[in-house]
């Protein structure tokens, strides 16, 4: 068996059969971009166990799918709230709980690996620390994905907190990040950092790297560089998919269980209607860009420090 299958086995065990009755996902609505609507149970206790689930995949998160089957099959941690804690305390910088990042963007990492069982990391943005020491700065999520419909890149953003925020930040990193030299800096600059556990994306990344390889020599300046690993993703059919998740407290959503499903695709609908009315323009690249709509019940029982995700981390 192959590492990665020995990662997709231990994954579904500890996190996907977990998922089940904690996270819903619904038909997504498709327009202009893609509105994938999600929420969690109806409980007492559901954003506690959201967070729970969020909090266990921290291992996942923070470490490569190789890293993952070693520690496993060592047995090195008594429970997924141990290994939760040794990959917060080891591997992430520790900042304040209420304005955090890091929820929003494990929420997206767990999100994209449950329903996209496919998908493999081209780099571990714990791992790595740009010139200013701090993590991979640029996208919140770089996965590779190869199934029947061909080869995609991921670059994924996430946010949480007020729905004003997440949308207006969604809408900011659309114009900002995605734009050819953004784009191109970040790949060059993982492609050489990880090297996946997948024969297809361990070619794809050398092939990249070859390319740097070859413009830094030539002297090629920024905005060639770019525009020749545009070219070379469009000559491999390398697709790039841009995942959005807005994770933001509308506890109205979950007053009624009746009408749990009605409220959250009203939601996904407010979404649509919010991004279809703005344009989105990319240099030499047509991306799927998918929305993923989370509603929470409270934000600050989610960010709790004693029942919440962070229970136990700090």
């Amino acid at each position: 068996m192959s590492t990665y299958q020995d990662y997709n086995n231990i994954f579904e065990r500890e996190i996907v059969q977990q998922s089940k009755g904690t996270i819903f996902s619904f038909s997504p609505l498709n327009d202009q971009h893609t509105y994938q609507p999600y929420s969690h149970a109806i409980s007492p206790d559901a954003v506690e166990n959201l967070g729970e689930l969020m909090r266990h995949n921290l291992l996942f998160y923070s470490f490569g799918e190789d890293e993952v089957v070693t520690y496993y099959k060592k047995d090195a941690f008594s429970s997924l709230e141990k290994a939760a804690k040794y990959a917060y305390q080891a591997r992430l910088p520790h900042r304040d709980p209420k304005k955090d990042g890091l929820p929003g963007e494990v929420l997206l990492d767990l999100l994209v690996q449950i329903y996209n069982p496919d998908a493999y990391k081209l780099a571990v943005r714990t791992l790595f620390r740009q010139d200013d020491k701090n993590e991979i700065k640029g996208y919140d999520l770089t996965y590779f994905t190869k199934d029947s419909s061909g080869i995609s890149l991921w670059l994924g953003q996430a946010k949480l907190g007020g729905k004003a925020y997440c949308k207006s930040g969604i809408d900011k990193d659309l114009i900002e990040k995605y734009v050819v030299s953004y784009l191109s800096k970040q790949l060059f600059f993982v492609c050489d950092k990880r090297k996946s556990i997948t024969d297809d994306a361990k070619a794809i990344l050398e092939v990249i790297e070859a390319l740097n390889i070859r413009l830094i020599t030539e002297d090629a300046d920024e905005l060639a560089r770019a525009q020749q690993l545009i070219d070379l993703l469009n000559h491999l059919g390398i697709r790039i998919k841009i995942p959005c998740l807005l994770v933001y407290e509308e506890n109205g959503v979950y007053q009624d269980a009746a009408k749990l499903y009605e409220r959250v695709m009203a939601e996904a609908e407010g979404m649509k209607a919010y991004f279809n009315s703005h344009a989105y323009a990319f240099d030499g690249f047509s991306p799927e860009i998918i929305f993923y709509v989370f509603p929470i019940e409270s934000i600050d029982r989610l960010r709790d420090e004693e029942k919440g995700f962070y229970a136990g981390l700090c």
